[in-house]
């Protein structure tokens, strides 16, 4: 018996990420402040720019909307009972998640604008801050 748990206990300390990490996408953040900063750093040829812009402002118009449902939740949705916040913190968390999905999506099509050289800087910083990269839409 204790064979088995100090054989767990090894192996929990020698394999960690097999159950309790899973990598995080290496998302940029494509129409939030930083998108001059993914500009510069990946060197993005006007054409790129062009529409990586585009993306931004896209992104920006959809991010709004959602924002404006979280404004409207949290100012009409009843907050009297457990229950009440209850509901609003799953309704909360379905727009979180829709919101977080937008962005990746909107990276993705960014990434997919990438040369070889740019997707491998890409990879290159997903790598050092350990995350997962986004693949790129088919073209």
């Amino acid at each position: 018996m204790r064979y088995q748990v100090f054989g767990l206990l090894c192996v929990g300390l020698l394999f960690p990420n097999l159950h309790f990490g899973q990598l995080q996408d290496c998302t940029l953040g494509i129409g939030n402040k930083d998108t001059e900063v993914i500009f510069q750093v990946f060197k993005l040829n006007e054409e790129q720019k062009v529409i990586a812009e585009a993306l931004a402002s896209e992104y920006q118009k959809d991010s709004r909307l959602i924002q404006e449902q979280v404004d409207d939740l949290f100012e009409s949705h009843p907050q009297q009972t457990p229950e009440d916040l209850q509901k609003m913190a799953k309704k909360f968390d379905s727009l979180k998640i829709r919101l977080i999905d937008m962005s990746r999506s909107y990276d993705q099509k960014l990434v997919s604008l990438f040369d070889q050289k740019q997707f491998e800087v890409y990879l290159q910083l997903c790598n050092e801050v350990r995350r997962k990269p986004l693949t790129p839409n088919q073209k």
